[in-house]
């Protein structure tokens, strides 16, 4: 049987989150071997600032994605390969659900920045 569309969506954001938890902290182990001290690390709010950094960068693909599927990109694309390629509002729709999953992981992603600076960490 197959999960609904919500649950499978769920799951990718958890395993994204996680992969993106995974990468802060060995960012901060490899900091901390490299002679950082741990306590200005976090005083100086590393975790807020660099999850912060990838709500950006999260926000950037999905707004790219988002637009790839818009009629501007797929015009440039149509002219400069020379293909018979054309736009549709199906090909739009599927670009922004693609865009959509990147966009709702960095609104997690904010909500855990600003969660994480309010903590002090």
């Amino acid at each position: 049987m197959a999960r609904p569309s919500w649950q499978m969506q769920s799951i990718w954001l958890l395993q994204r989150n996680l992969i993106i938890w995974a990468v802060n902290g060995l960012l901060f182990a490899i900091l901390v071997m490299f002679g950082f001290n741990l306590a200005d690390l976090a005083l100086s709010g590393y975790f807020s600032k660099i999850t912060l950094l990838e709500t950006g960068i999260a926000f950037l693909v999905g707004g790219v994605l988002a637009f790839s599927g818009s009629i501007l990109p797929s015009k440039v694309k149509e002219y400069l390969r020379k293909s018979e390629e054309q736009w549709s509002i199906e090909k739009l729709r599927k670009s922004e659900k693609r865009a959509n999953k990147y966009i709702l992981l960095a609104a997690i992603l904010f909500v855990e920045s600003i969660a994480v600076s309010f903590l002090g960490v």
